[in-house]
C-alpha cells in the first residue's frame, strides 16, 4: 500500500491517494480540485474506484465534482448518517468556507463496520461521529484516515450544525483508541501521529 499526501483547499485539507500493486486506488477527502492529483492517478495507470468522505464540511467535499469529470466510473462513498450533512450548504459550511453553496449526494451511503474493497485492501468503515453526525473513520492495515475527529494533540471541533463534544470524545476513545498504539493516523488537517501518542499526550482526551 502507499499513500501520497496533498494539501488541498483554503483550509488546506489533507487530501490522500492510496493505491496498492494491483493498481486500484482510492481518494480520501478532496478538498479542492488539484490537477497534480489527476496527473499522478494518469502517470501511475491507477484505476482510480473511490472518493471516500470522512465527513461532508466543504472544505472536504470541495474538489468532488471535477474529479469525477477526470473519472467518470469513480464513486463517492460516505456513511448514510452524513446524507443531510452533504446535502445542506448550511449544515456543510460550504458557502462560509468555499464562498458558494454545496448541495450533494454520494454515491454509495455505507453504514458502520461496512468492508470497501480496493484491490487487495480492505477498508473498514468505521463510524467516529462527534465533529458531524455521519463523520467516519477508515482503518486498513496499520492506518486510520480520521477526518477531523483527532489531530495531532487535538480534536475536531464540535460546534458546528450536528456536532456534539461528548460524542466527539466518545467516539474517539471508544473507536480509535481501541485501535494499536502503533496504528498511524492520517488526520483531516495538520501533521501524522499516532494512536500511542494520542493516549499519552492529548490533553483533551487525556
Amino acid at each position: 500500500m502507499e499513500v501520497i499526501e496533498y494539501q488541498t483547499g483554503p483550509l488546506r485539507v489533507n487530501t490522500y491517494l492510496v493505491f496498492d500493486e494491483t493498481k486500484e486506488a482510492f481518494l480520501v477527502d478532496p478538498g479542492s480540485y488539484l490537477k497534480q492529483i489527476s496527473n499522478k492517478i494518469i502517470e501511475k495507470e491507477l484505476d482510480l474506484k473511490y472518493i471516500v468522505l470522512t465527513h461532508g464540511h466543504g472544505d472536504h467535499i470541495g474538489g468532488i465534482d471535477l474529479f469525477k469529470a477526470d473519472f467518470p466510473d469513480v464513486k463517492v462513498v460516505a456513511l448514510a448518517e452524513e446524507k443531510e450533512t452533504l446535502n445542506d450548504p448550511v449544515k456543510n459550511n460550504s458557502a462560509v468556507i468555499l464562498g458558494g453553496q454545496i448541495s450533494m449526494d454520494a454515491d454509495i451511503y455505507a453504514h458502520d463496520g461496512e468492508i470497501l474493497k480496493v484491490g487487495n485492501m480492505d477498508l473498514k468503515l468505521v463510524a467516529t461521529p462527534g465533529h458531524t453526525p455521519g463523520g467516519m473513520s477508515v482503518i486498513l492495515e496499520d492506518v486510520v484516515f480520521c477526518g477531523d475527529t483527532l489531530f495531532k494533540g487535538s480534536i475536531g471541533r464540535s460546534d458546528f450544525p450536528g456536532g456534539d463534544y461528548l460524542t466527539l470524545i466518545d467516539s474517539i476513545k471508544t473507536r480509535l483508541f481501541a485501535l494499536p498504539d502503533e496504528t498511524k493516523v492520517y488526520p483531516g488537517h495538520m501533521a501524522k501521529t499516532t494512536i500511542g501518542w494520542e493516549k499519552k499526550h492529548n490533553p483533551f482526551v487525556g
